[in-house]
């Protein structure tokens, strides 16, 4: 059966006689050094919720065995402009190791396994209320087995910004912490830290060249995301082959082709 569905599809790509459209490509906003950003410092007890600072630097994440700090950054997005019909579809937060040494709070230049980003509403104010405000809202984290200078540490922080440009805050809070014992310093400078914001038509399952339509220009595209995924991402770098998961089962496999055929046709 997927063989006779995946030779209709090709039939059909060469009755019509047509080949892929180009892509859209996505605009991208930047935002480095943020006007605001501090460091809090949880101890005496170490419980989760800031009790010393705010210190007035973005300056590194450290966990010890008396207490922990961490560097904290709000995003102003006030002035992001979306356009109608598209929405934010990427977000990333980006920082650089600027030194490995740390002491203090039970640390002696030790480094951690890895690091994460928790996220908040930001409030345009540097205040000890964050660290609780960003405790345990875990949106990514990165190994840091062997941490370097100028090592360069992007954290995938989509649906956390997505959400609060659609709730038009101001502000998006996010703080960088260390998961095991030892710290690193990821100081402020050089354009980081950076939150990198790209807003994109949203594309509907089916749309594998991401023109907005599904129509047969889409053939092409999914017979290559169902069959090279790593090519598909190479000729269409600003669509997700999972667009091609058309029954929702998180896997782009033969059982997309019949969903595919009545998307197309619809049937």
């Amino acid at each position: 059966m997927r063989h006779v569905a995946l030779r209709g599809v090709v039939c059909m790509l060469v009755a019509y006689g047509l080949a892929g459209a180009p892509t859209w490509a996505g605009s991208i906003y930047t935002i480095s050094d943020p006007p605001v950003d501090f460091q809090v410092i949880d101890m005496n007890p170490f419980d989760g919720i800031g009790d010393t600072g705010p210190f007035s630097t973005f300056a590194d994440a450290l966990l010890g065995t008396e207490g922990e700090i961490r560097s904290m950054a709000e995003f102003d997005i006030s002035g992001l402009s979306v356009p109608p019909g598209e929405m934010v579809i990427a977000a990333t937060f980006e920082v650089v190791i600027t030194a490995t040494e740390i002491w203090g709070l039970g640390v002696s230049g030790e480094t951690p396994d890895s690091l994460a980003v928790d996220g908040y509403v930001g409030n345009g104010l540097a205040e000890l209320s964050d660290f609780q405000a960003g405790d345990g809202n875990l949106l990514d984290r990165v190994p840091t087995p062997s941490p370097y200078i100028g090592q360069l540490l992007s954290f995938e922080v989509t649906p956390h910004v997505k959400s609060l440009v659609a709730a038009e805050e101001q502000y998006v809070g996010l703080t960088i912490r260390a998961e095991t014992f030892g710290g690193v310093w990821v100081m402020e400078g050089g354009g980081y830290p950076k939150l990198m914001i790209t807003v994109g038509v949203s594309y509907g399952l089916g749309d594998l060249n991401c023109d907005g339509l599904v129509n047969a220009f889409d053939i092409d595209p999914f017979v290559l995301a169902l069959t090279a995924p790593d090519a598909y991402a190479l000729a269409y770098p600003d669509c997700d082959y999972m667009l091609a998961d058309i029954n929702g089962d998180g896997a782009v496999n033969a059982f997309d082709i019949d969903p595919f055929v009545l998307l197309l046709t619809g049937g």
